[in-house]
């Protein structure tokens, strides 16, 4: 059995308990921080109404009623919707992590009761096929009641998922738009880039490395523009005083890059630990060029402040254990 102590001074508990409840003593409730957050993420208090199911005069109600409490002006309305005070995004900021909490302290009890638990990751491509699925399998092969949900995407939504709660952890890249103060980040590693065609492809029957200006004349699968690893692509060609190579389909999904590349002749770019998983189908090959293609590091990212669950910090732990130990 297990023995849990609480450790922090009784002045502590005394000091959270009677000295950090004003605001909830003057009437603050959990509707209101929901409402904060919600007029927060839509700019308007007709749309943060509908995200909440409410009407638009109950919204404007508990507006009023936040602002009446706080002494101070939480927003400003304008033609478009509203914009908020500094006071606003504040208090928009405690509430969204005090709603969190509260959900994960619900998440964690009924761990504690049902077994097993939950955990909710985040991870661009390489690091979910790399990491991720073999570190939850890991830890799977000892708790068969875990239940993983793994998100697969680019890395400025998986970080705006993480940051409203529906992430445990991401492993991915911090948006360059965002403040990297608001995250605890782990670098991993940079990402290596393949370029991949269909088997029987003519550009495979070169004895030799294939240069970039002879890649550049052919149709290329590129993801969307913005796209990290397309910018990473079309930098080397800059690099090279190359034309950029033509995409006339853009898309970052990988059933539609494989269908594509199936029956044309068309270069796709993947990631190393991707293209290692379907060659040995046979389906597409990688072709040799004469240079590397490398992505910036990614990162295991926490939000700051937040404590991951005990079963996402297990996860979490065997992810950091295959980067060290990369066969375990």
């Amino acid at each position: 059995m297990t023995e849990f102590r609480n450790n922090q001074p009784l002045s502590s508990a005394k000091s959270l308990l009677f000295r950090s409840g004003n605001l909830f003593q003057r009437g603050l409730k959990l509707s209101h921080l929901r409402m904060i957050v919600a007029m927060e993420e839509t700019g308007q208090i007709s749309l943060a109404a509908d995200m909440l199911k409410t009407s638009q005069p109950a919204a404007s109600r508990l507006l009023s009623e936040m602002e009446t409490i706080l002494e101070a002006r939480l927003c400003v309305r304008s033609p478009r919707g509203i914009e908020m005070t500094n006071a606003g995004r504040a208090l928009a900021r405690r509430a969204r992590s005090m709603l969190i909490e509260i959900r994960e302290a619900e998440r964690e009890i009924e761990d504690i009761k049902h077994g097993g638990g939950t955990v909710f990751v985040g991870a661009v491509t390489a690091a979910a096929v790399d990491l991720v699925v073999p570190a939850i399998r890991s830890v799977q092969s000892v708790n068969s009641l875990l239940e993983a949900h793994v998100s697969v995407g680019p890395s400025n939504l998986l970080i705006k998922d993480l940051l409203a709660g529906d992430h445990d952890f991401v492993i991915g890249r911090v948006p360059e738009d965002m403040d990297p103060r608001q995250f605890n980040i782990r670098e991993i590693r940079s990402e290596k880039i393949r370029l991949m065609v269909r088997t029987g492809h003519p550009l495979l029957d070169a004895t030799t490395p294939i240069t970039l200006a002879r890649l550049a004349k052919f149709e290329w699968i590129l993801p969307p523009p913005g796209n990290l690893m397309r910018r990473t692509i079309e930098d080397v060609f800059i690099s090279r005083h190359l034309p950029l190579p033509h995409s006339s389909l853009n898309s970052a999904s990988l059933l539609v890059t494989l269908a594509t590349l199936a029956d044309t002749d068309a270069i796709a770019p993947m990631a190393e630990e991707v293209t290692s998983l379907l060659s040995s189908g046979g389906l597409i090959t990688e072709l040799p060029f004469d240079g590397m293609i490398e992505i910036k590091p990614y990162s295991l990212i926490t939000a700051r402040g937040h404590r991951l669950s005990p079963s996402a910090q297990l996860v979490s732990d065997h992810v950091l254990a295959r980067i060290e130990k990369p066969n375990s």
